[in-house]
């Protein structure tokens, strides 16, 4: 096993028969110019999806609805409205970003994009630092092509701060057992934590995670940078992190809490406990990294989450400072998880997706190291293959990414709509009619909400059922999960007791298809087809559940310009 000082290229040894050639090729790839132009394209394909300026959806809108309405004095001091939870920071610096650049899309999204620049850098050198050989192209590839890490660093939420956060809270804790690293180095790493906890929740997370792992690697070999760090850096960040789960308690109000709780629940360890009902959702959700649409969207879930154990493995063999720093945050986010505090699902896991990819490369340049001793053209046939699976994630979306195209939808609607058209709007659509309606001609006084029930899909049949008779039947539909078996009821109705005349429907990167459509309920014999009492309806999702809430605030008069 290396020393913690030893450099990175060290820590796997390539087999002794490599051709020239492929030395050659080895160079070149892990040359500087090669690795900068892997930066410059992670950065270009960042500035596409920033410059796409797509809509806002659900979520942004409705954190955006707080950031715009709110005086800056009770978004840092208060629970935020909509059921919505961000950090202070983050708000403070979205706060700004509208009130030096406007109420706009882009100035909404600046410091996230800020960030996912600025994390291009830091995981390049985190990269460096943490890997060998082909491994540092090929996991700043994985990264500059990521989708999910792409389309976060343009949301006007916090995950691509998450991201950022951990990958620097990875780089200085390594950086904090150099041998060389003074007193006021382990000092200012400590004093760190104090200001990231502001900007990431998840950094919590991660520092007690790094915090452990430093502990039990000290408990296994008593090294002396280790134990200067764990003594002056981590009572920081464990004193930052409690004043800072202190501060995301009060931020939630009870029904906030309550909401949470119940949305996120797939994310925490089914009770009652049971060993085997553990291991089944760890399991589920371990792959989900790769095969959940938020996050990483790879081919061959299985074989790359075995990858990734292989790094592990080899990287405990010969960077086991490494090892540690990588496996202490996803077992704290485990322990979180089983104690239901902070869930394990879905884009909620992004802060980990860094880790994991470093780990991926380890395990890709350990496998091609092992190949080689066949022949070097199949050991690098063997690692060009595990690109292939994210290449095509990557190429089959490409940015920019929209998730719900309100402004496609709202403008079709202005150009089709006519006198008298009634225009009805699903309930977790409303926050897009409210934002985007007003640009395009459509105030809230046009169109009427859905009804919202949780438990019962007959709900909605009857909500609809109002507009028999009406020729112009517009329903307004996003593509959230929670509603489709409540959007497949109506449209089913709806086809059976009328017809469509007209429809837009509108891909979404993570939902199912956002809609428009045009009904005719007017003729009086398809209208005796059926009615809304005995129409043939599924019942209602469980996982994730509808969350009936008003969708009103902080201003309902608030809106881009």
């Amino acid at each position: 096993m290396t020393s913690p000082s030893t450099p990175a290229t060290t820590y796997l040894r390539g087999s002794r028969g490599e051709r020239t050639t492929f030395v050659s090729i080895e160079r070149a790839v892990t040359g500087a110019a090669a690795l900068n132009l892997l930066t410059v394209i992670a950065v270009a394909l960042r500035i596409w999806a920033y410059a796409g300026g797509v809509s806002l959806w659900l979520d942004e809108l409705l954190v955006s609805r707080n950031i715009l309405g709110l005086p800056l004095r009770d978004l840092l001091t208060k629970p935020l409205q909509l059921d919505q939870v961000a950090p202070r920071g983050f708000l403070l610096m979205e706060k700004l970003g509208v009130l030096t650049f406007g109420k706009n899309e882009y100035a909404l999204r600046l410091f996230p994009f800020l960030c996912a620049l600025a994390s291009v850098w830091l995981f390049r050198r985190l990269a460096e630092r943490t890997l060998d050989g082909l491994a540092v192209p090929f996991v700043l590839a994985l990264f500059a092509i990521g989708v999910p890490i792409i389309q976060f660093g343009v949301e006007v939420k916090q995950y691509s701060v998450d991201a950022t956060v951990a990958i620097l809270l990875l780089l200085v804790a390594l950086r904090a057992r150099d041998p060389n690293a003074t007193t006021r180095r382990l000092v200012l790493t400590g004093l760190l934590g104090w200001v990231v906890i502001w900007f990431s929740q998840a950094s919590v997370v991660v520092m007690g995670g790094i915090g452990v792992a430093f502990a039990v690697r000290w408990l296994m070999t008593r090294d002396r940078p280790t134990g200067r760090a764990l003594i002056i850096t981590m009572p920081l960040w464990a004193a930052a992190s409690i004043v800072a789960i202190v501060a995301g308690l009060r931020s939630m109000t009870p029904a906030t809490r309550e909401f949470m709780d119940d949305f996120w629940r797939g994310g925490f360890v089914p009770l009652p406990f049971t060993l085997g009902g553990a291991l089944r959702w760890f399991w589920g959700q371990s792959l989900s990294v790769f095969t959940d649409v938020t996050l990483l969207r790879y081919r061959w879930p299985v074989l790359f989450l075995g990858v990734a154990v292989v790094g592990v493995v080899g990287l405990w063999r010969w960077r086991r400072d490494v090892a540690f720093v990588l496996l202490g945050p996803f077992a704290v986010a485990l322990v979180a998880a089983a104690a239901q505090q902070y869930p394990f699902r879905g884009r909620l896991m992004f802060y980990l997706v860094p880790g994991l990819l470093i780990a991926v490369a380890a395990g890709a340049e350990l496998i091609r190291r092992t190949v080689n001793r066949v022949h070097p053209s199949l050991g690098l046939a063997a690692m060009g293959a595990l690109l292939v699976p994210p290449t095509m994630a990557f190429a089959h979306e490409l940015p920019p990414y929209e998730i719900e195209n309100n402004r496609s939808l709202y403008s079709y609607l202005q150009r089709h709509r006519q006198p008298g058209d009634v225009i009805h709007v699903f309930p977790l659509s409303r926050p897009g009619a409210l934002f985007y309606g007003p640009r395009y001609g459509l105030q809230p006084s046009d169109w009427t909400t859905a009804a919202c029930d949780r438990n019962n899909t007959r709900t909605y049949v009857r909500d609809v059922d109002r507009y028999r008779g009406k020729a112009r039947v517009w329903i307004v539909s996003g593509g959230n999960p929670a509603y489709r078996t409540a959007r497949a009821a109506v449209r089913g109705y709806l086809t059976t007791i009328g017809t469509k005349r007209d429809s837009l429907i509108l891909k979404s990167l993570t939902y199912g298809t956002v809609s428009l459509e045009l009904y005719d309920l007017s003729d009086s014999t398809r209208l005796r087809a059926a009615d809304a009492e005995s129409f043939p309806v599924q019942p209602m999702p469980t996982n994730p559940r509808p969350g009936c809430r008003p969708w009103v605030g902080p201003s309902a008069s608030d809106s881009l310009r």
